[in-house]
């Protein structure tokens, strides 16, 4: 197995310490990720994905515990917070709320001029990151990001994450408000980006059919902790423990259950059932 990328060893997070209303959002986690593995987080809302997730690049201290990246101890007191940045990249929900800079290229080279990155060294990185989520650099580099379209802000968003080169890259719902198409285009950009990169890559996600068809291995997070990890096939094998703790299955999953419940079998692989579409099954069905 290749060398672990991210350790995260009993993190806990508490807000409001000592306080009547202490929460712990993070609870004794534990869990590493492979290097150009790609793994994926899910749990229902307030079960503490995206606190666990602000760990992992500096934006979170934990109340104890570590993370590791890359072997760098981003929560070891003192840290560099530019060692850190180079190593994770972070891209929000509405990512493109984010922009702020007259151009776009203003706005891509903006991560890398903070990690003291040279002038011609960022136009080279601005030109790579921006043919990484195609947009062509002379149609796009001086153009107010505010005039684009909607895709193409959540585009050059990511382009300025990726602009930093990080060997580990995090997705908190990245597709979160987007049309189905843009929806699938994001996704075939992650692909790709992961390809042509290898980076290692975390995904926070409610999706169920994008984790499944994504995914090497997921977390399933609940009240702050991790309470099922594996493959897609071992974690939505057992569809009453997902909607118990509030969550789902992939579509394709759920149609063939329906399925064998009414006594027929669908006939198609184990990794079709989780991993494929809903059109996959049925197209499954008729073969």
């Amino acid at each position: 197995m290749p060398e672990s990328k991210i350790i995260v060893k009993n993190l806990t997070h508490t807000y409001n310490k000592g306080l009547a209303y202490e929460t712990h959002a993070v609870d004794d986690v534990s869990f590493e990720v492979a290097e150009g593995e790609f793994c994926s987080i899910v749990g229902h809302t307030g079960s503490g994905k995206s606190t666990l997730v602000q760990h992992l690049n500096g934006l979170l201290k934990p109340t104890s515990g570590s993370v590791t990246v890359g072997g760098v101890d981003v929560t070891a007191k003192g840290a560099s917070v530019i060692d850190v940045r180079r190593k994770t990249g972070m891209v929000f929900q509405y990512p493109e709320y984010q922009l702020f800079e007259e151009t776009v290229y203003l706005d891509v080279a903006f991560g890398p001029k903070n990690l003291g990155i040279a002038e011609d060294e960022i136009e080279v990185r601005v030109r790579e990151a921006l043919g990484l989520v195609h947009l062509d650099y002379d149609e796009f580099a001086q153009r107010s990001p505010f005039e684009l379209s909607g895709g193409q802000k959540r585009m050059a968003a990511i382009a300025g994450v990726l602009a930093m080169r990080p060997e580990v890259l995090i997705l908190d719902e990245p597709t979160a408000g987007l049309d189905p198409k843009s929806h699938e285009d994001v996704l075939a950009l992650i692909v790709d980006i992961r390809r042509q990169t290898g980076c290692t890559v975390l995904l926070v996600s409610h999706n169920m059919d994008d984790v499944a068809a994504l995914s090497d291995r997921v977390f399933v997070m609940a009240a702050g902790r991790i309470v099922r990890a594996g493959t897609p096939e071992e974690v939505f094998a057992d569809e009453e423990f997902m909607k118990g703790i509030g969550l789902g299955v992939p579509r394709a999953r759920a149609f063939a259950s329906l399925l064998a419940r009414k006594g027929l079998v669908l006939p198609a692989a184990e990794r079709i059932l989780t991993r494929g579409r809903l059109l996959d099954a049925l197209g499954a069905l008729t073969s």
